[in-house]
């Protein structure tokens, strides 16, 4: 299955909050099997890493959030989950590793939470909730109305 480069740089965008987090920047931190895998892919995200200012790692957000809102859920879960598993491949110390598995415990709990309320069915955000509260009021006041008109 081929990606489309909006699904493409937003992995990217990613990996490289991820790589932050983690605090990896250097080539050294890569096992040797990953360097040559993504070498050309790597060497820009990389160099961002080392000398990102605030603007650009508010640009970064931005990116993924616009993403995040233009693409369903689970498509970004999906995303996020590939990009994980490419950084549990890497040679990590293991504060690296425990941080890493945090984040995708982290994931996976906000998946829970979102597997869930949709089975709920319950709406999820503020304007569909006003909506269906709405509705529902409003059904109610006519069923009483019908009642009345009925007797």
């Amino acid at each position: 299955m081929q990606q489309s480069s909006e699904e493409t740089q937003y992995k990217q965008l990613f990996k490289q909050s991820l790589l932050a987090q983690l605090g990896i920047s250097d080539e050294k931190d890569f096992s040797k099997e990953e360097k040559k895998a993504t070498e050309a892919e790597k060497a820009p995200v990389e160099k961002q890493l080392k000398q990102e200012t605030p603007q650009e790692k508010e640009q970064r957000l931005a990116k993924m959030k616009e993403f995040e809102q233009k693409h369903s859920f689970d498509k970004v879960y999906k995303l996020k989950k590939e990009v994980l598993q490419e950084l549990k491949e890497l040679n990590l110390n293991d504060s690296q590793r425990e941080k890493l598995m945090k984040l995708e415990k982290a994931l996976d709990t906000e998946k829970k939470d979102h597997d869930k309320q949709k089975k709920e069915g319950k709406p999820q955000n503020g304007f569909a909730k006003f909506f269906a509260r709405n509705n529902g009021a409003l059904s109610s006041k006519k069923q009483k109305d019908q009642q009345e008109i009925e007797c």
